[in-house]
């Protein structure tokens, strides 16, 4: 009996071997062994301590080893074929996880054909680690099994070594995916015209400018495509993916939620909401929005070219000096005993602040001034008035004819703004308003973007417009608004536009649906064409770069137009206007007065 213990003991030990030296050159330190042969099982869970390697030995058709398979991140699993009903070992795992990379099966059989018909039934996708080993006289063979898609691809058998005495594995390149369909949705807000799908993405026909990096995303694709050889099945969305009213996403992440597409054909925005749903794998390339517009040449309004040089403190200071000195001359000439008769015996309040204000503009007006004391207070005025008269003219007219300074730098420097504003109509730019706590934000969108019964969406094309047109600022996607601007802003507009961020630049990232077998692929076929330069290229094709301000004499003349000239004409005419009536009503006066007069008499 001893003897026959031992032999058992030596037949074990040789099988176990060969999975020793390989789950040690997968580098796994725990694993399952699922066996239905009690003694084979105190047997190798002896050598698997004796080889550091932490072994746990379940029964095949009665275990549960869910909560154990969550406490390593590599998990070794080894199963007998020969026994009973030996595939009911697979209803012990969680069944979204047990194929997945982080487990390496080793199954022994031998019938390598029966068992691999077995396998082919269960989703051993491309990225997991299921080897069958199978003994061929002194030899044991090692072959890797794998879908290249569990409903649409093949399933390969592979040869990958043997063990003799020492373990030879060859290395099997398992990114080849050829003769796979991958299937992508590709997001598209414009309305096709003269064109089909496919023209659109690859030579549309009225391209003007790829906003969010849509149409180069597809070029990206198609280069990782021919590294692995398998071909795409791109189709049409409307939508990024946003959460609808009933909770379900739309556009790229509800198809990748429902699993009808295996990768997203644009790039999305890193989203929390998005994160759990599908899986961001890699960083594309960064979105710019801002807002853009011609900086007025008076951000205040034409009026205050005419009040800027002048703070209100030194406004209300030289009123009150007015009013004061008015009152002091006035004072002066009752207290100088007129001759009656003279002209210069007036000496109300009224005709002194006449006096006043005709010095401050450089015209002369008659008073009384035959005492000293009144010729110094006239002196002082006039010496006052010239200094505060050259001093503001001066400014005006440099203001006038200077390039203007750039006063609206912050968002809520546009909010206070006379410029209307507006926003391209796409939907992340709504989200944005729907979902922001920014109070100068929501002030913007309230005030200026949906004020009452208005709503400033449009097309690209359409919001640069009005910024070409001046006193607009537009919100849009800056690669799309360089090209606009290139094709219709003449020099001296493209000097005047300036920017104004809503909120930083965004990643863009590379989305698959949750625990896609083909994540590794687009990680590498993205960090490949970003490191080899080709991303950058891309970029530089497909955007337009900012257009320089080239400061030609077209651009650098400054001219006084009608608009700026206007608040002294508006004066005028609303003095020439109150003359009238005044006089009007002096006329009906004088009239009434002189038949009271006649009907007296």
């Amino acid at each position: 009996m001893n003897l026959a213990n031992l032999y058992l003991n030596l037949v074990y030990a040789i099988d176990i071997f060969p999975v020793l030296d390989f789950f040690k050159e997968r580098g796994v330190k725990y694993v399952i062994n699922a066996n239905c042969n009690n003694q084979a099982k105190i047997i190798w869970h002896k050598l698997f301590n004796e080889n550091n390697i932490i072994g746990a030995s379940i029964d095949i058709d009665n275990a549960n080893v869910k909560e154990l398979v969550y406490t390593h991140n590599k998990l070794g699993i080894f199963l007998n074929t020969s026994c009973e009903d030996w595939s009911e070992a697979f209803n012990n795992f969680p069944g979204n996880i047990y194929f997945k990379s982080s487990f390496t099966w080793l199954i022994y059989t031998e019938d390598i054909v029966s068992t691999t018909n077995v396998l082919s039934n269960y989703s051993i996708e491309i990225d997991s680690d299921v080897t069958v080993i199978s003994k061929f006289n002194d030899n044991y063979k090692f072959y890797e099994v794998f879908h290249t898609d569990y409903f649409y691809g093949k399933f390969y058998v592979r040869y990958v070594g043997y063990w003799k005495k020492n373990l030879k594995l060859n290395k099997i390149d398992k990114r080849s995916l050829t003769g796979l369909s991958i299937k992508c949705f590709v997001v598209v807000t414009v309305k096709l015209e003269n064109e089909t799908f496919e023209q659109y993405l690859y030579q549309p026909k009225n391209y003007t400018g790829d906003s969010i990096h849509r149409l180069k995303f597809v070029t990206l694709l198609n280069h990782i495509r021919d590294m692995y050889n398998f071909s795409l099945d791109l189709q049409r969305t409307n939508s990024w993916g946003y959460r609808r009213n009933n909770g379900q996403f739309d556009g790229v992440v509800g198809t990748l939620q429902r699993r009808e597409a295996d990768i997203g054909g644009s790039p999305l925005f890193f989203r929390t909401e998005r994160a759990q749903l599908v899986d961001y794998i890699a960083e594309t390339w960064r979105c710019r929005q801002c807002f853009i517009f011609r900086h007025p040449k008076h951000p205040g309004g034409f009026y205050t070219i005419y009040t800027r040089p002048l703070t209100a403190r030194v406004w209300y200071c030289i009123l009150s000096i007015f009013a004061l000195s008015a009152v002091i001359l006035s004072l002066m000439l009752r207290n100088m005993f007129p001759k009656p008769g003279n002209e210069s015996a007036d000496s109300s309040f009224s005709l002194t602040l006449l006096f006043i204000w005709s010095a401050m503009c450089q015209q002369g007006m008659s008073v009384n001034r035959s005492a000293m004391s009144v010729k110094m207070v006239v002196f002082v005025i006039f010496i006052y008035a010239v200094t505060i008269y050259q001093y503001y003219n001066a400014t005006v007219v440099s203001t006038l004819l200077r390039e203007p300074p750039k006063n609206i730098r912050t968002l809520e420097d546009l909010v206070k703004s006379n410029l209307k504003a507006g926003a391209e109509n796409v939907l992340y730019a709504k989200d944005f308003f729907k979902y922001t706590t920014d109070q100068v934000a929501l002030k913007m969108y309230h005030k200026k973007i949906v004020p009452e019964h208005q709503y400033n969406f449009y097309t690209a094309e359409r919001g640069m417009t009005l910024v070409k047109r001046g006193g607009y600022a537009f919100h849009v996607d800056s690669g799309l608004a360089y090209r606009i601007m290139r094709r219709t802003f003449s020099e001296r507009e493209i000097c005047e536009a300036y920017e104004i961020l809503l909120y930083p630049p965004q990643r863009l990232g590379f989305v698959v649906r949750k625990s896609s077998p083909y994540k590794e692929h687009f990680i590498y076929g993205v960090r490949k064409a970003l490191e080899s330069g080709l991303m950058h290229r891309m970029k530089s094709v497909w955007d337009a770069a900012k257009p320089p301000c080239v400061h030609t004499p077209d651009s650098s003349i400054f001219s006084v137009s009608i608009r700026e000239f206007s608040t002294a004409l508006l004066v005028l005419s609303g003095g020439m206007v109150v003359s009238l009536i005044i006089l009007l009503g002096e006329i009906v006066i004088y009239r009434q007065q002189k038949k009271r007069i006649a009907y007296r008499h």
